[in-house]
């Protein structure tokens, strides 16, 4: 067996584990479920509506702001005036880089496990759909959707491509590289977190074989970044026939590429060459944002993680220097996002296990954006974002509460349309959590 399909095998047989030792069965269901007195929020319209909510199988069968009656042997859950949402979604999400950085180079079964237990937390804090921003190979996906393993309905990239010395380039300067000299060896690196490939031809390798692994869009590193330690900020990465090679790969799938940049020329060069999701962009100018809007390019920016009172555990020296150089340009960015109507969505990048603390982008946001305005982010706008991959969206319409769309739906304690901070501590905050129609958690139902 080569290395590849070691990693490959180790992964799997991670995933399978978890889902022999450790998964809890969610909610046993019923046929249908009916929420009553209820104040919708429909991912959309800031205006709350009162009414109820009827969920047949895996979708919303019925809105009505008059009482629905109820199916035989529906299981009803009275809201009390609470807010019924869509679920969340968090557009930039690491499962497989949860593990605490002294942990990277960890065998593929703990990478396996710390993924399985972070899509649970993902779940448990009303996140319901998660696009994979690289990393995450599409059997956790799989896993998911099969019920082996409890989380929310994942949008895999697979492996980030990375060039040589690129951001997704982990290994350290002494290692050889693995397809040079005489040994050559497996340009797939950290059990499958990056694959490297220079060149046209093996960037049109990487790239398919993310896509018939299952990815529904792919990462590129089309910059310097934060958490690597030998890839300054500035850099260029890849060049323009390498990226146009990615965006062609993924095309011919009816999909799209994100691109991990910062600087504005890094932006520019990616956008030029056809690049439709640009990842942080914290160093952008009011010239690269307005070829943003023009060719509707979204720029997934994050806030709490880029904050400078974010506790990062684990970076290192240079690794706070190069945040300190991106956290100058949050506000610049942030305006001419609003300025020039880029669409953002909500995307956290919380990796080394800060992922419980989720909690903290929504509260994080209220700086540059109403409480309405996050919340559209967190549903209707996320969602829109990850139905860029056209026919590889194997899982329908989500992050809205629309008639026929799937029954993603979380009820809220507070009043988030108002105070977002409701959302501070979102485990804490949502008594229902349904995804697909399914109760993940209920404490409210009454028989």
């Amino acid at each position: 067996m080569n290395h590849t399909s070691f990693v490959r095998t180790g992964c799997a047989l991670a995933i399978l584990l978890i889902g022999c030792v450790s998964i809890q069965p969610l909610v046993a269901q019923e046929s249908a479920v009916l929420f009553k007195n209820v104040r919708i929020f429909d991912g959309v319209d800031s205006t709350l509506t009162s009414g109820n909510v009827l969920v047949q199988g895996d979708t919303i069968a019925k809105i009505s702001t008059t009482p629905i009656a109820p199916p035989t042997g529906a299981t009803i859950i009275d809201g009390e005036g609470r807010v019924l949402s869509p679920g969340f979604i968090d557009i930039h999400a690491h499962l497989t880089m949860s593990r605490p950085r002294d942990w990277s180079y960890s065998h593929p079964f703990v990478t396996g496990a710390v993924a399985g237990d972070t899509a649970r937390d993902y779940l448990d804090r009303g996140f319901t759909t998660i696009r994979d921003a690289g990393g995450t190979h599409p059997d956790l996906a799989k896993a998911i959707e099969a019920g082996l393993l409890v989380g929310p309905r994942v949008y895999p990239s697979g492996a980030i491509v990375s060039q040589t010395s690129g951001h997704g380039d982990f290994r350290r300067p002494e290692a050889p590289h693995p397809t040079l000299g005489a040994g050559r060896g497996d340009p797939v690196l950290g059990g499958g977190l990056s694959v490297l490939a220079d060149g046209v031809t093996q960037t049109l390798v990487a790239v398919r074989e993310n896509l018939k692994a299952g990815a529904t869009q792919i990462k590129i590193m089309g910059g310097g970044g934060v958490a690597s330690d030998y890839d300054p900020i500035h850099t260029l990465q890849p060049s323009p026939e390498e990226i146009r090679a990615a965006v062609q790969a993924a095309g011919d799938w009816g999909t799209y590429v994100l691109a991990h940049a910062y600087t504005a020329k890094a932006i520019r060069r990616l956008v030029d060459n056809g690049v439709r999701v640009i990842e942080h962009g914290l160093l952008i100018d009011e010239e690269t944002a307005k070829l943003c809007a023009e060719k509707n390019v979204v720029i997934s920016t994050q806030v709490a993680i880029f904050s400078p009172s974010k506790d990062v555990p684990g970076i290192t020296g240079e690794n706070l220097r190069k945040l300190r150089q991106v956290q100058q340009g949050q506000a610049t960015l942030i305006g001419l996002i609003k300025k020039y109507g880029i669409r953002m969505g909500f995307g956290t990048d919380f990796i080394f296990g800060t992922h419980r603390d989720i909690g903290q982008e929504f509260v994080a946001r209220a700086e540059h954006f109403n409480a309405a305005q996050i919340m559209r982010q967190a549903t209707s706008e996320s969602a829109e974002i990850i139905r860029m991959c056209g026919k590889l969206n194997r899982h329908g319409n989500f992050g809205e509460i629309r008639v026929g769309w799937k029954a993603d739906i979380v009820l809220i304690d507070g009043e988030p349309l108002s105070d977002i901070n409701a959302l501070r501590y979102p485990q804490d905050a949502l008594p229902v959590i349904m995804r697909d129609g399914k109760l993940h958690r209920n404490e409210l139902s009454t028989p």
